[in-house]
């Protein structure tokens, strides 16, 4: 029978952690932390710094396991090491059915929503979704039938989406060229928001942004098995790559304050880059924009798909889930067809429940937030892992073992508050309480809600997985075509 393969050097598994984190939320979300801050660049920049910090420690985290545990699916991996068997297989249920789909039907909404700009052509909401569903499709069927060209196109995504944030961050350093009252040094010592009368500084609610903004890079856990040298590409592609997407971030956005100013960067919000474009090079380069941008998400829905078509399998191999024996086979490529039927499913699924909660249809008009609410929970599961890491990595120097643990420690917990909706009960009556601001309970409630909506969500998609759970299954890792390290 074929087994899994070793098809993946440490230029996919960085292209899995910078390609999938950097898909559409680097265009749009520096006008809204610029607002949360007051407008105030350097303020904004700390808080994509904090936010920052958070995934960078996580990932280094993730690193230091990587060199203990040689198997399949990463994060799973050490989880079932920290929390046993049984916490395993339920967050590994929850990422494949809920995790995984929900990033690939967002991100792939948004590169419909950029097709259309790019053609110019309005069209009605559910003819967006159908150019979604479409775009899932096809990385479905490349992911199965050719694994290795999607690692390909991984990586080429991930170098095009790159282009339009150097342009702007070298462009941002010339900027008072173009405008006198633009460039760095006004950037950063200008404000200008006086005329704009939202803008409210708000610093735990832009860490809340900038910390979802980074979310996605755990999906290169999933290929730790196909990795060559996985104990230390792995490794490499998690420090390496969420170093460089801070750094990335921090330049683009310098770059975009300091051509357009703060006020417009704040106006135009995710038509800022836009705008910087057509005013080097006209409609053309708003349109070539477009072009980068599609590329850009398609990256990003490439690479989480690249996660579902293996989640299913990832269970299995444990001997977890329905029929393992017979879903756990693989065919010429490494890849199980009904892992990736399996995903894809779900895939469809959470993209007609984005369509639903975008048009605000009943009770899934809560859902709006689900990616924030699914990010949280398994960031919970996480803290499990780094409270392992200190109790049981003797071995490790005092920086590895408690310093870079207790920081990621801290930041998920943040997650877990902001997800929940616990961090914006607090910010809307605690801190208008101090502030002497009205307590408006709508607002301090909203989150509650969305997370109590997700919760109904959550149970019905994942109390299947309660009869499918073997407390004896010994799994067989050999036949999957990898050994388990120390």
């Amino acid at each position: 029978m074929a087994k899994i393969k070793k098809q993946y050097g440490l230029a996919v598994g960085i292209a899995m952690v910078v390609g999938i984190v950097i898909g559409s939320g680097v265009f749009v979300k520096a006008g809204k932390v610029l607002a949360l801050t007051g407008g105030k660049l350097w303020l904004s920049l700390l808080a994509w710094l904090v936010g920052g910090i958070i995934m960078i420690t996580s990932g280094y985290c993730f690193a230091v396991f990587a060199t203990k545990v040689k198997r399949y699916n990463g994060v799973v991996d050490y989880v079932e090491m920290s929390a046993g068997k049984r916490v395993a297989y339920h967050l590994s249920w929850l990422m494949n059915t809920l995790y995984y789909p929900t990033v690939a039907s967002i991100v792939s909404f948004i590169a419909s929503n950029y097709f259309c700009a790019l053609i110019g052509v309005e069209i009605p909401l559910y003819a967006v979704f159908l150019i979604a569903f479409g775009f899932i499709t096809l990385f479905s069927v490349l992911n199965y039938f050719s694994p290795k060209l999607a690692g390909k196109f991984q990586v080429s995504a991930t170098v095009i989406k790159l282009i339009p944030i150097f342009f702007i961050a070298i462009i941002g350093l010339f900027a008072s060229l173009f405008d006198g009252d633009t460039g760095i040094i006004s950037a950063f010592s200008n404000p200008g928001v006086s005329e704009i009368k939202e803008v409210t500084t708000n610093f735990g609610n832009a860490v809340k942004t900038t910390s979802f903004a980074y979310e996605g890079w755990v999906c290169a856990t999933i290929i730790n098995a196909e990795l060559k040298d996985s104990d230390k590409n792995l490794p490499r592609a998690l420090t390496g790559g969420t170093i460089a997407i801070v750094i990335f971030y921090i330049i683009y956005y310098i770059g975009v304050s300091a051509m357009l100013g703060n006020s417009a960067a704040i106006t135009l919000d995710d038509g800022a880059p836009l705008a910087i474009f057509a005013k080097i090079m006209g409609t053309v380069g708003s349109k070539i924009f477009c072009v980068f941008i599609i590329i850009s998400c398609l990256g990003t829905v490439n690479g989480v798909v690249m996660s579902t078509s293996r989640g299913l399998y990832t269970i299995s191999c444990r001997g977890q889930g329905p029929a393992p024996e017979k879903l756990s086979q693989v065919n010429e490529n490494g890849m199980s067809l009904w892992s990736c039927l399996f995903g894809y499913f779900f895939t469809v699924l959470l993209l007609l429940l984005w369509y639903l909660a975008i048009s605000g249809i009943w009770l899934f008009q809560y859902l709006g937030s689900m990616d924030e609410i699914v990010c949280a929970l398994i960031y919970g599961t996480f803290i499990i892992m780094f409270v392992h890491l200190m109790r049981h990595f003797t071995d490790l120097p005092p920086f590895k073992r408690y310093v870079m643990p207790i920081i990621a420690i801290v930041g998920c917990s943040f997650f877990v508050l902001c997800g929940t909706g616990l961090f914006q009960l607090i910010d809307k009556t605690l801190f208008n309480l101090i502030k002497g601001e009205p307590v408006v309970w709508a607002e301090a409630t909203g989150a509650l809600k969305a997370f109590g909506v997700w919760l109904v969500l959550f149970l019905i998609i994942n109390v299947p997985s309660l009869f499918f759970y073997n407390p004896n299954a010994k799994g067989d890792v050999d036949k999957a075509g990898f050994v388990e390290g120390e």
